[in-house]
């Protein structure tokens, strides 16, 4: 039963590995700008983040806690870990853009608010034992998509990153 918090923890690890190559390819080659410090630590929060929430409830079984009750903490441990690490570096991104006049394109804004909206939704509802289906099932669906935003967040700074090269 928690070879999937397993394998989540070695997918994080590999986001993270991986954002971590791409900063060392590009390397020098460009200037970074303040959006693609903060791209990055999206990126790197992301899957750190998701690193950590797998291991919590391998970490919390180990000390005989109930499978179902250690992904309702880590439920609940998304939620805190989502709302003051994302409500940060939204701040931050935010004042980036007013500061140089730069923004990110308001669909994939809007999009990406909703997706994050139905995170949290999910996880207090998972939490409260309101969905159908063992806790823990739905504990693994919000770190796969936390995994998949750190993906897309990733995607997003290589193709910045290819952009800039292309301009130089």
């Amino acid at each position: 039963m928690l070879d999937i918090f397993h394998t989540l923890a070695e997918v994080s690890v590999a986001v993270t590995g991986f954002s971590s190559l791409i900063v060392i390819f590009r390397g020098n080659l460009l200037q970074w700008s303040q959006q693609d410090y903060v791209a990055f630590a999206f990126v790197l929060s992301w899957s750190i983040g998701g690193i950590f929430l797998s291991l919590l409830p391998i970490l919390l079984v180990e000390f005989e806690v109930d499978i179902a009750e250690a992904s309702q903490i880590g439920l609940f441990s998304f939620i805190g870990f989502f709302v003051i690490v994302g409500g940060v570096l939204t701040s931050l991104q935010k004042r980036i853009e007013n500061e140089t006049g730069e923004s990110a394109r308001s669909k994939t804004r809007i999009g990406m608010g909703i997706f994050f909206l139905i995170l949290l939704i999910i996880s207090a509802l998972a939490g409260f034992h309101i969905l159908p289906g063992p806790v823990h099932a739905w504990y693994a669906l919000i770190i796969i998509l936390l995994m998949a935003a750190a993906i897309q967040n990733l995607l997003g700074f290589m193709m910045r990153s290819v952009r800039s090269m292309n301009d130089t």
